[in-house]
């Protein structure tokens, strides 16, 4: 890896040292403090910025993730604003795995019963935010709900009541998934289904669901492992699934957004764990790798699906940065990453990614509200202070692009230098990543154009030059999100330590952006 990286910053350096006269004797790293790049955008439109692309996921435990004032029996308006305000379009509700352990039945009405939840060894909690309390959240927002269908402990004849329910209380659902992340688990696990035994419960709920709601928008779960390891225990699970399901589903539902996992290979204590520098070079081309494991996964439905699968939409229930403390590795070390400026950068060059896909459309980041991984909002509790929620990084990052819901996607030529990876987590190698990433996107009126620029360098700041076709523009607002430190990232003691800072910008022919940070220039037509 380094290799490659250097030679990247040697040839970008070698441009600097011809045009500002720097002596030869001088190293490469000393002399290329900037890099130099060029964007230009095209009149080309590639797709439509789906508004589904910014959902969340809220679970049932914890009071739905704090929203639900148990003693008050009512929801927390404060965190209903902040929602509101990050541009949050649907919820996706009762959980990932949690999902597949969820009975539904138990959680409405006066008298409840305690569910188990697998994330706390089995343990019985009390669904105190139950389906009831989620429609309310919802409405509360004017958004619907995303619903995933118990594929692990529950019979098809519950998911189709279920669906009844939510059809009776007149709640818009977006779509229903059967299932969460099946394919990962191990036996004794409960939720443990092969192929064979999902495809036979997918038909079962498929003729239930018919009976009671005829239409309903149903999907599979799958994934393409591209990784560095596997995550499917069944290598041949998309291949079954699609042959056998293929013309019987709206979706398939899968969770490639995450990265990079983890800072080492699971179950390997000899794992090299790779220097900061080197890791959030990782985590900021990441979103490459996502993109090769979309075009995986399209593949693959054109392969196995009936008619190529040409009407089976893919959509990311799951995605964001997101570090798992594995091996030698601290949790204090490790779960900052999850927060840190370097997720948030990340996360910014995947809604690039996951805008510019026709066939991607609908998404969920994860999670909403919680004190650990990167959540939009944070929360911190103490006995004397009580609770504290601030933004993370991440969250400025999400109510910028939810804002380009609906623009045109505008194809952009980019020339940059590029670096390299070693293999990190479940990312694979990276080879050609560009250090500078880029995205147009217009209102269909022709009337506005906003520009997101991300530096990927942990190391250098770049100078961009523009060049926005024919049409004529007039700069409006610049907005910045930067940090001294990759690491950067905000908390109950500095809460606006990383914001948006925004100013006029006149002249847009050529701009500079800090090392690891992002720009956002809004144009309006002349």
């Amino acid at each position: 890896m380094k290799r490659h990286f250097m030679l990247a910053v040697i040839c970008c350096a070698g441009v600097r040292l011809m045009a500002d006269g720097i002596v030869a004797g001088q190293t490469a790293i000393q002399a290329a403090e900037t890099y130099i790049a060029t964007v230009r955008v095209t009149d080309s439109v590639v797709n439509t910025v789906k508004p589904l692309l910014f959902g969340d996921n809220i679970e049932w435990t914890n009071d739905g993730m704090g929203f639900w004032l148990a003693k008050e029996k009512r929801l927390d308006e404060k965190l209903i604003a902040e929602v509101r305000a990050a541009g949050v379009t649907h919820l996706r509700y009762p959980g990932g795995t949690l999902s597949d352990y969820f009975d539904w039945t138990k959680a409405i009405g006066d008298e409840r019963q305690p569910i188990p939840n697998p994330f706390a060894k089995g343990k019985p909690e009390d669904p105190r935010f139950g389906p009831g309390e989620f429609i309310d959240l919802c409405r509360r927002l004017d958004i619907p709900g995303t619903i995933t269908l118990n594929a692990g402990t529950a019979k098809p004849e519950d998911a189709a009541g279920w669906v009844k329910y939510f059809l009776d209380q007149g709640f818009p659902v977006t779509a229903f998934a059967v299932g969460n992340e099946i394919y990962m688990a191990k036996p004794p696990e409960p939720i443990v289904k092969t192929p064979e035994q999902y495809i036979d419960y997918y038909l079962r709920c498929r003729e239930a669901i018919d009976k009671v709601a005829p239409g309903t928008k149903l999907g599979v779960i799958g994934l393409h492992d591209t990784g560095e390891f596997s995550l499917s225990q069944h290598k041949d699970w998309m291949e079954k699934i699609l042959c056998a399901l293929g013309d019987k589903i709206s979706f398939i539902d899968v969770h490639n957004g995450y990265a990079p996992v983890a800072r080492v290979v699971p179950g390997d204590p000899k794992a090299r764990v790779e220097p900061d520098d080197e890791f959030a070079a990782c985590l900021l081309g990441a979103s490459v790798y996502v993109e090769e494991n979309l075009r995986a996964t399209k593949a693959d439905l054109a392969k196995y699906a009936p008619c190529g699968g040409k009407n089976i939409e893919i959509h990311v229930t799951e995605y964001g940065p997101l570090v798992y403390p594995l091996g030698i590795l601290q949790a204090s070390e490790e779960l900052p990453w999850n927060r840190s400026l370097a997720g948030a950068l990340y996360q910014a060059c995947l809604f690039n990614v996951f805008a510019r896909e026709p066939q991607l459309t609908s998404a969920n980041h994860l999670p909403l509200h919680q004190d650990v991984f990167g959540a939009l909002v944070g929360v911190h509790s103490t006995l004397f202070f009580g609770q504290k929620n601030w933004r993370n990084i991440v969250f400025h990052v999400f109510q910028m692009y939810s804002r380009m819901g609906g623009r045109e996607v505008l194809d952009v030529e980019v020339q940059s230098p590029v670096y390299s990876t070693r293999a990190i987590g479940i990312v694979p190698c990276l080879r050609d990543v560009p250090f500078l990433d880029a995205a147009a996107y217009r209102t269909r009126d022709g009337q506005k154009l906003t520009l997101f620029l991300v530096n990927r360098d942990v190391r250098r700041a770049a100078t961009v030059t523009l060049d926005l076709g024919k049409a004529a523009w007039r700069a409006g607002a610049m907005t910045t999100l930067k940090a001294d430190s990759y690491k950067a990232e905000n908390g109950p003691s500095q809460p606006d330590k990383v914001v948006p800072i925004t100013s006029d910008l006149h002249d847009f022919t050529s701009v500079q952006l800090s090392k690891h940070s992002l720009l956002r220039i809004d144009f309006d037509k002349k």
